[in-house]
């Protein structure tokens, strides 16, 4: 049996930020950056407020005014937007880890999308 959910970012996605350097040498992820995911984490908090154990599947659409995440357990082991969508992903992904799912290599399959509306 696979359990599914939905959740919906209700504002314009971020891709994540190139990582930064001071200049002692330190890397940090840019404030921007945290911000978006803290955002995109809560969204999950409210509207599943659970974490899902095992392979998952993820499916998501980004538009100009919301990114709609859908969620499933996996049975298998195994022009709008100008970001590129590999970091819109991983931006998305890494806020969920530790809220949606214990870490993304429980992640087995990846569906991304760009469109200019998303589909009712």
């Amino acid at each position: 049996m696979t359990d599914s959910y939905t959740v919906v970012v209700e504002r314009r996605p971020k891709v994540k930020a190139r990582p930064r350097h001071t200049k002692g040498g330190k890397v940090f992820t840019p404030a921007s950056t945290l911000q978006e995911e803290d955002y995109v984490a809560q969204a999950w908090k409210d509207q599943v407020g659970e974490k899902i154990s095992g392979s998952i599947e993820v499916s998501i659409v980004y538009s100009p005014d919301a990114t709609i995440l859908h969620v499933t357990t996996s049975p298998h082991d195994a022009k709008t937007l100008r970001g590129d969508l590999d970091n819109y992903v991983k931006l998305t992904l890494d806020a969920l880890n530790e809220v949606a799912w214990d870490d993304d290599g429980q992640v087995v399959r990846i569906h991304a999308s760009k469109v200019d509306r998303p589909e009712s």
